[in-house]
């Protein structure tokens, strides 16, 4: 019995360090920078912060920007893409943001529906779309039931994820399939469920609707307009000309490991927004301008029976209230928050999983550095 304990024994230890070595060998060590020797402006304070941040938080690459009284005061980028390549990330590498990306799909809708003259407040029946049957229960949701995840429809459960094999669809496909088995992912309920499926249904009836591929759409009402010119919804990933590369922590301390993303759906109108953090400042820029910038008019659409834009999260910052979104898949984490009180937005990107809260940290620090 002694005997066949031992022999147990060298085997577990003979397991756990073979899977020591094996994470050992496919991860990297923590990003170490060098910390700002003085600090003599606002950058500085800022670049310091976001340097800090890394080794706190085992990032490998952050980048930030943050708008001000209608001008962007800061944007910078420390790290990099790719810890093999050694690629730097900068405020023009092409980033991931993940659901922050339902925040451009709900502006392109807004825009592209206040133009038919359709509502937030109407039914998906009376988009009289041939791809949604009358005998269909969705034609009972309306837009906005979509906009704040109150429609009753859920996404796919892990189990069903893993059973299902699938590889990535186009949205069109998707969306048929989506419509033709609904009874399995929709129910009577209004109450909140957050799902990517209601964003991917929206980006589905606005391609639909206007006959054209959602990223077209999405690029006319929202991005020329604001020339966001390095922003799109991605039909093929991963990108041959992109070396990002996203993270997590291992088993083993202080270490990361890659941890990419895969995505069901091509273009998601829910996560598959490829843009800039450059890009993001402009955004950031415009929606502050409100009635005076470029999207006075989507916001017009999706506020007009709330203080809150439609398909916007809501959250206290720097203590007060701040209206955006939040972005998390993979490896890849970010936060994109704006308040009209405090007349400031802000931005932040990592290609690494978030599973400590250090966005909120991170902002809470940038933004009572800048507004003490």
């Amino acid at each position: 019995m002694a005997k066949k304990i031992k022999v147990l024994a060298a085997v577990l230890v003979f397991w756990t360090a073979l899977f020591i070595a094996w994470e050992w060998w496919n991860s990297f060590p923590k990003v170490r920078v060098a910390p700002n020797a003085k600090v003599n402006s606002m950058q500085d304070g800022v670049d310091s912060i976001l340097r800090e941040s890394m080794l706190t938080y085992l990032l490998p690459g952050i980048s930030a920007a943050v708008v001000k009284d209608g001008k962007v005061i800061y944007l910078n980028a420390f790290g990099f893409e790719n810890l093999e390549t050694k690629d730097s990330l900068t405020v023009d590498s092409k980033i991931l943001v993940a659901s922050i990306s339902k925040l451009f799909t709900a502006l392109g809708v807004a825009s592209s529906f206040q133009d038919k003259e359709i509502r937030a407040t109407d039914s998906l029946y009376s988009l009289k779309l041939d791809e949604i049957p009358n005998s269909s229960s969705l034609t009972n949701i309306r837009i906005d039931n979509l906009l704040l995840h109150q429609s009753g429809i859920r996404d796919k459960s892990f189990s069903e994820q893993i059973l299902s094999f699938s590889k990535s669809q186009n949205l069109s496909e998707w969306g048929m399939g989506f419509v033709g088995d609904v009874t399995s992912y929709h129910s009577d309920s209004i109450t909140y469920e957050y799902a990517d499926s209601n964003y991917d249904l929206l980006g589905f009836l606005l391609s639909a609707l206007d006959d054209f591929e959602l990223d077209s759409i999405v690029k006319t009402h929202v991005f020329k307009p604001t020339e966001m010119t390095n922003s799109e919804y991605v039909s093929d990933w991963p990108l041959e000309e992109n070396g990002l590369t996203g993270y997590q922590k291992t088993f083993i301390w202080k270490r990361i490991e890659p941890k990419r993303i895969k995505f069901t759906i091509l273009p998601s109108p829910s996560s598959g927004l490829v843009t800039t953090t450059k890009d993001m400042s402009i955004a950031l820029t415009h929606l502050l301008h409100d009635q005076r910038g470029k999207f006075s008019k989507h916001l017009s659409w999706l506020t007009a029976d709330s203080e809150v834009p439609l398909g916007f999260q809501q959250i206290q910052l720097n203590g007060s209230d701040w209206v955006g979104h939040f972005g998390g898949q993979a490896g890849y984490s970010s936060i994109f928050f704006y308040s009209a009180e405090e007349h400031t937005g802000i931005f932040l990107f990592s290609n690494s999983k978030d599973e400590v809260g250090f966005r909120t940290k991170i902002a809470n620090q940038v933004l009572s550095y800048i507004s003490p």
